[in-house]
């Protein structure tokens, strides 16, 4: 067993802490992972014949742009033991604990320039990972609850598609490589469409692990909210999801749109807007999202791809 210690460079938010951690507890072989933001550190206790260090900073380098500094030594089980015993700030706590706490939902006041606030959180059904496009079964998307689950604050600064000041917020936690996402796509467009000055549309990145591009996707839309282009871009991966997905389409597709391709490629290919997707995708797990599609309605949250009626219908009452 041996005990790895590194030095982060290029932390700069609370959150990013999180993702490394997650992510690092999800390689095999890793027992033990804490990130510290104020220090830029992290300590990792791993099986070194299952996984060796340059696995585990790589696997902090694809996390985000970090650079990496490490300071490793040898460790018996049995002292690690004791010492993870005597100080609980040594180390993480375990996994499953980390697991049930990301899954309590912060709350956030909802502005905009007629402020509304939302009740906090009292309870709710925490949406289901989704399996991928060739998954030969599709769960049956959740009923929403009956009670609003969670507060944003919401700033011109988001992805805003519909009146600013619209009284029903749609806040949609959703990933471009999802099929389900894909086939709930056409059924905001509608929402939008028949609720003109009634409903906002805010987008939030949550890029699931089993899908392998869905992350630069994320990435690249935000290359494209560069150059004023976040909806045209978010909208031609959806409508090009079935052909696949991958970087060299990434940058077909900003040409297509008429995008200054130098600037669009160096952003995409240096990873610029890595921590902003991550950022994205923590907020929703502080929300109780681990699945997409997820959208909030004023704070109630509706899992899955709902037909258009069962959207209509909690939009009705709450316009009543």
């Amino acid at each position: 067993m041996q005990k790895a210690k590194f030095q982060i460079k290029g932390i700069n938010c609370k959150s990013c802490t999180s993702l490394i951690e997650e992510k690092l507890k999800k390689l095999g072989g890793v027992l033990e992972a804490r990130v510290n933001f104020d220090s830029k550190k992290a300590v990792v206790v791993y099986d070194e014949s299952k996984i060796n260090e340059n696995d585990i900073k790589k696997a902090i380098e694809e996390a985000g742009n970090y650079q990496i500094e490490d300071d490793s030594e040898v460790m018996k089980k049995e002292n690690f033991q004791e010492q993870k015993l005597s100080s609980s700030n040594n180390l993480s706590v375990p996994i499953a604990i980390v697991v049930a706490g990301l899954i309590i939902a912060g709350a956030i006041i909802v502005t905009n320039q007629n402020p509304k606030t939302f009740p906090k959180e009292t309870g709710q059904q925490a949406a289901q990972i989704l399996p991928d496009a060739n998954s030969p079964t599709q769960p049956s998307p959740e009923q929403p609850s009956q009670k609003p689950v969670a507060e944003f604050k919401i700033t011109k600064d988001d992805h805003i598609r519909g009146d600013f000041n619209a009284p029903i917020t749609l806040v949609e936690f959703s990933d471009f490589e999802c099929p389900f996402c894909e086939r709930h796509y056409p059924t905001l467009n509608k929402i939008l469409s028949d609720y003109k000055g009634k409903v906002r549309l805010v987008y939030k990145h949550f890029p699931l692990g089993f899908h392998p591009n869905a992350q630069k996707a994320a990435e690249a839309s935000e290359c494209a909210d560069e150059q004023g282009k976040f909806w045209e871009y978010h909208d031609k991966i959806f409508e090009n999801q079935s052909s696949g997905l991958s970087l060299d389409k990434f940058k077909q597709w900003a040409k297509d749109l008429g995008l200054d391709t130098q600037r669009f490629n160096a952003c995409l290919d240096s990873g610029k807007y890595a921590q902003k997707v991550q950022a994205d995708y923590q907020e929703g797990l502080q929300k109780g999202v681990n699945g997409t599609p997820a959208t909030f309605i004023n704070g109630q949250l509706v899992s899955g791809a709902l037909p258009y009626d069962s959207f209509k219908q909690i939009i009705d009452s709450i316009l009543k």
